[in-house]
């Protein structure tokens, strides 16, 4: 359980080390809220969007509830950010499906919470100089 006074809020993202400053940062100011919990995996966006056979896997689900609901009952997070990004080597698929399947999942992640908090979609983009999200 947190600490009086600690707020969380909790991301739902790629692996990708790159993208993890900019979405805890976006997350924070979004949030009014200290830190990430974070559930990360290769892709994670065309998993719970694109997976094969129709639907994500019911473990993979089961996993993904677990770990929100831990974040939501115990840590009281404020809200939930979605996130892929350009260049993933675990969905490389083009932006602008890999921005589908954002919003996809944020309505699954919607769904599967029943709307308990807030759920945003970001899509991190590299500018040249810097990864910045943008939110969809």
């Amino acid at each position: 359980m947190s600490a009086t006074g600690e707020t969380f809020f909790t991301v739902i993202g790629c692996m990708d080390g790159r993208v993890q400053w900019p979405v805890a940062k976006y997350g924070k100011e979004k949030f009014d809220a200290r830190f990430p919990d974070t559930i990360t995996e290769a892709g994670i966006v065309g998993l719970i969007a694109n997976p094969p056979a129709g639907g994500p896997d019911p473990k993979f689900v089961e996993n993904l509830k677990l770990k929100l609901l831990v974040s939501i009952e115990k840590h009281h997070s404020r809200g939930i950010v979605v996130d892929g990004h350009q260049e993933c080597a675990g969905n490389s698929v083009s932006d602008g499906q890999h921005k589908q399947d954002i919003k996809a999942s944020v309505e699954f992640v919607q769904n599967l919470i029943d709307n308990r908090v807030p759920v945003v979609g970001v899509f991190i983009v590299n500018d040249g100089n810097e990864w910045r999200p943008e939110e969809i």
